[in-house]
């Protein structure tokens, strides 16, 4: 580390302190500050920032007083003691959170081992340029286009509606590649952030604003869809992180986790489902390798957490193939599949119905429903997602699951009711009205010479568990 260099905060950095909008979230994507020489060919993770590295965080942290309202890090040393001196300049006394986005891996790396190899074969100049200016991936590595927006996407939603400054601490290659792409400038190497260099962005009027060195520019499309792209990106990096690359398995990652293209959060859980017993094993000696952690039992499935995900593993061991799999869901957003190949490569399906929920903001059915006899868990879900999305769970929708419960005898109903309970994660007013449309019904049954809902014989409103 050269020692006569006169380490000071950019300029530019200065520049957009005063004039960034204070009524609304921003998000400062920030280079951490100084930092000793690397070993040659080595990414150092344990190198520590400087005296000096430690001193210009202060300040910077100084300026943010009354502005700061969260941080996150890359868990690497360099990234997590910016955040802390940050935090010491700003008298905030915030929590920082760690965020493998931003590093170890971080966004763009989906195979440690590949990207490793790859790093070193093309030199960090000859990678960063490839980052910057293409999309492809290399060995190892995500499309960096759609990994750029999905960070994005991601740190706007971890940063919610709370207005002030949001700093996610992180290194050159996340910094140069994401303010490239949402730019849309093929930044060279005169354009790299120096320390405590970093992007700016905020929502305005549904646009993406962005602010890099002496650059600004709005970005007026959509950051994530469920494109194929964002789609089989999304599923490459999450079964990287849990089950890995290489369990030479076949499975399917389906269901509602790919909310996260719609939200910027994370997912609920991973729905992994083998099409046989000998890949379902193969999934369970995977995760087993990976020290995963078996959860409690639950109802139809094997839970396992692992880097802050749950996996779920179905008992069933069917159907077959993919399309299949997805004709199986209740709802369109479910209907979201990427099948991963014991060879490495990968497949994508994404049912029409699903793009026309996300443009409608409405939660559909896939009719006629397969799996009727479930479908006041079915309503609780379109509900929840509802909630998530900020979508309408529409009452033409939803009256159709009730024609299906109604129309059932009173022992099936039960039955439904059952299983209900055997999933539900919270209700959202389903059970209530069950046992509103029980007491409605009960006379209508004395009539008809049948019994209300019960269990064990017994017509105590105790029985729906509400």
């Amino acid at each position: 580390m050269k020692t006569n260099i006169d380490w000071r905060i950019p300029p530019a950095m200065l520049h957009w302190f005063e004039r960034l909008p204070k009524d609304r979230p921003v998000v400062l994507l920030l280079r951490h500050s100084v930092r000793g020489d690397l070993p040659v060919g080595e990414a150092g993770y344990t190198i520590p920032i400087t005296k000096v590295g430690r001193e210009l965080a202060h300040a910077m942290g100084v300026m943010l007083r009354g502005r700061l309202r969260t941080l996150h890090t890359s868990p690497i040393l360099r990234c997590v003691q910016t955040a802390h001196e940050l935090n010491i300049g700003s008298c905030a006394k915030l929590e920082i959170k760690n965020d493998r986005l931003l590093g170890d891996p971080g966004i763009f790396v989906v195979d440690s081992s590949k990207a490793g190899a790859t790093w070193k074969a093309l030199g960090h100049e000859a990678l960063m340029a490839h980052l910057v200016s293409e999309e492809d991936p290399l060995p190892g590595l995500a499309n960096a286009g759609s990994a750029t927006r999905f960070l994005a996407h991601h740190m706007l939603a971890t940063a919610g509606s709370n207005p002030g400054v949001q700093v996610f601490c992180t290194h050159d290659s996340l910094v140069t590649a994401t303010a490239a792409h949402l730019l849309g400038l093929p930044l060279t190497t005169e354009d790299w952030p120096w320390y405590l260099d970093g992007a700016f962005f905020w929502e305005d009027d549904n646009n993406l604003q962005i602010r890099y060195q002496k650059r600004e520019a709005t970005y007026s499309g959509k950051l994530c869809s469920l494109c194929e792209t964002d789609v089989l990106e999304f599923a490459r990096r999450e079964i990287a992180s849990t089950i890995g690359l290489n369990s030479g398995a076949r499975f399917f990652l389906a269901g509602g986790a790919f909310k996260t293209l719609i939200t910027g959060k994370p997912p609920r859980d991973l729905d992994l489902w083998a099409p046989s017993e000998k890949d379902r094993e193969k999934l369970i000696a995977a995760l087993k390798r990976r020290n995963a952690k078996k959860l409690p039992e639950r109802a139809y499935t094997d839970a396992w957490s692992i880097d802050n995900r749950i996996v779920e593993l179905p008992h069933k061991t069917e159907p077959a193939t993919l399309q299949e799999r997805l004709s199986r869901f209740d709802l369109a957003l479910s209907a979201i599949g990427v099948e991963h190949c014991p060879d490495g490569t990968f497949n994508t399906l994404i049912h029409p119905l699903a793009i026309e929920s996300v443009l409608r903001k409405e939660i559909l059915l896939l009719k006629p429903l397969i799996n009727w006899r479930h479908s006041l868990a079915t309503l609780e879900r379109m509900r929840r997602y509802a909630s998530e999305l900020n979508f309408s769970s529409p009452a033409s929708e939803e009256r159709e699951i009730w024609k299906i419960f109604d129309n059932q005898s009173s022992e099936m109903r039960q039955g439904m009711l059952e299983r209900f309970h055997r999933t539900s994660k919270g209700s959202f007013g389903v059970a209530e009205e069950v046992l509103g449309r029980h007491f409605a019904g009960f006379g209508k049954c004395k009539s008809k010479g049948l019994s209300p809902i019960t269990n064990s014989g017994t017509s105590s409103a105790s029985t729906l568990k509400t």
